[in-house]
């Protein structure tokens, strides 16, 4: 974790890499960036001061050789959600941001691409948990970093023309 000087605080930032979660249970940032067709899934407990944030890059672990849960939607979210849980946030209560799913490539004959079967997972997995999904800002053809402040329960976008909106 790295610390941020700003004019009258110090504010904690946790990176999150490809395939990575983080839980936290602070003001912490989380952030990541790289986000093409990957998603960038932010949960949140407001009342329990839980955070979460994790980096998927496909929608689901069929066929794949890798097993990493983080990689996938299918399996990376319900682990983020039991490990926020674990960390004492109350599932009725979080809240989600979802950004990425750009149309980056596509090498499939199929007319869905790794974007959009994200966008889709990730949306009927928030639905299935009862999960409010916020605001998302996803899909276009640009790739995204991403910043969540949990003090302002707010989701900064950068995107690889540096302009930057927050929602």
């Amino acid at each position: 974790m790295k610390r941020l000087e700003t004019e009258d605080t110090t504010v904690t930032r946790q990176k999150i890499g490809i395939a990575e979660y983080a839980v936290v249970t602070d003001e912490t940032v989380l952030v990541t960036s790289g986000l093409g067709s990957c998603l960038g899934i932010v949960l949140y407990d407001s009342r329990n001061t839980v955070s979460g944030l994790i980096h998927v890059m496909l929608p689901s672990v069929d066929h794949a050789r890798d097993t990493n849960p983080a990689k996938f939607v299918d399996t990376g979210l319900p682990l983020l959600i039991d490990e926020m849980e674990a960390a004492g946030a109350d599932a009725d209560r979080l809240q989600a941001w979802i950004v990425g799913g750009s149309e980056m490539l596509n090498f499939e004959s199929s007319t869905e691409s790794i974007g959009s079967r994200n966008i889709a997972m990730a949306k009927q997995l928030l639905e299935d948990h009862g999960i409010r999904l916020v605001a998302a800002d996803i899909g276009g053809g640009h790739g995204r970093s991403i910043r969540f402040d949990p003090a302002a329960e707010a989701v900064t976008i950068r995107t690889a023309d540096d302009s930057s909106r927050t929602i």
